[in-house]
């Protein structure tokens, strides 16, 4: 998470205001006191804390993830379909004319924990090249959780097809073929693609000797969550907490972390906050989850009287940020951030 967190200059200010100390080795003339109430109830600012998008979404060890003319990520996967000198088999009233397999293995990284590719507008775009004759085709996509079909027809007039779900996005020059359940084929994100494409045995048979030369594909997954995209990526804030913040502030009464969360990615939000000791253990205190749907929301992590002993060993935090895909989708954009604006609210007094 860029951006610190401000915990030991906290404590510095709140001692100070209470005691009316001055240490000329801290300089605190960063840390906003505007909002600063001295009483049985202190109320401070934590600070703000950016997570971009490499941060939320590890596109960085993704080679095929790239950034657009526009500034949108889109997985891209380019190769040829092979087109079979001998060999074929055979369906009824097809045969295998050409084959291929996408390594989607790489998308696997995108999120450490498991998730649920759930995109908007993959599609594939095939360039066959047909210069004579006319073949009604078959093209098997075997994915996982679904191995979609689809059906279209090459020739000199529609040379290159344009298979997926939304037809807007279309590029001029292809002929579209709707398939809608290519999203589900790379939804449990698997670890090739398999394509198949089959061909009507008699117009095979008929094609002029190299009027079918091998076909150039294009695999491409904008990175615009569905509704039912699911993600779980964690920002950790290392050494939040040392002794002195943990004795001044946790000693008794209660304290909550609170704030603002501005969110610019495609995604609604739900946040998890986990303290943890020095060891990266989790301490056993539970807070309620935080919905943040739409652009901003506001979160709130109370620390009863009751777990306020268990603080004395908290050292770190985790945000576990769980990702929702919207009903209205927008496609993720570089320079994208996640923002949190934190303050801490202690009641009960503090011990100094």
């Amino acid at each position: 998470m860029k951006g610190k967190i401000l915990f030991q200059s906290l404590v510095l200010c709140l001692c100070c205001a209470a005691t009316s100390c001055v240490d000329s080795k801290y300089d605190l003339s960063d840390v906003d006191t505007d909002d600063l109430v001295v009483g049985d109830e202190w109320v401070a600012p934590l600070g703000t804390g950016t997570i971009a998008v490499d941060d939320v979404i590890k596109v960085y060890k993704v080679p095929s993830v790239q950034i657009d003319a526009n500034g949108y990520y889109v997985a891209r996967y380019q190769g040829t379909l092979q087109v079979r000198k001998n060999g074929f088999r055979a369906d009824n009233d097809y045969e295998v004319v050409a084959s291929s397999t996408i390594s989607l293995k790489d998308l696997q990284g995108l999120f450490d924990e498991d998730f649920k590719l759930s995109l908007v507008d993959p599609h594939l775009m095939l360039e066959s090249g047909l210069n004579s004759g006319t073949l009604d085709c078959r093209l098997d996509i075997i994915g996982q959780p679904a191995s979609p079909v689809s059906f279209f027809t090459f020739s000199p007039s529609t040379p290159d097809i344009w298979i997926g779900p939304d037809a807007s996005s279309v590029m001029t020059g292809f002929t579209f073929c709707r398939n809608k359940e290519l999203p589900d084929a790379i939804k449990d994100v698997p670890e090739n693609l398999v394509l198949n494409l089959w061909g009507n045995r008699s117009q095979v048979a008929q094609l002029p000797a190299g009027a079918l030369s091998d076909i150039r594909y294009t695999f491409e997954a904008p990175l615009t969550p569905a509704a039912d995209f699911e993600a779980v990526t964690v920002e950790h804030v290392k050494e939040a907490f040392d002794d002195s913040f943990v004795d001044y502030l946790f000693s008794g009464g209660t304290a909550t972390i609170y704030g603002t969360v501005t969110n610019e990615m495609p995604f609604d939000l739900t946040i998890e906050m986990l303290i943890l000791d020095e060891f990266g253990e989790q301490l056993n205190i539970s807070f309620p989850l935080q919905d943040v749907k739409g652009a901003s929301g506001d979160i709130s992590f109370e620390i009863t009287a009751a777990d306020m002993p268990k603080m004395m060993n908290a050292r770190n935090i985790d945000f576990k940020l769980h990702l929702k895909g919207r009903e209205t989708a927008e496609t993720l954009k570089d320079g994208e951030t996640i923002s949190m604006k934190l303050k801490l609210k202690k009641t009960g007094g503090i011990s100094i």
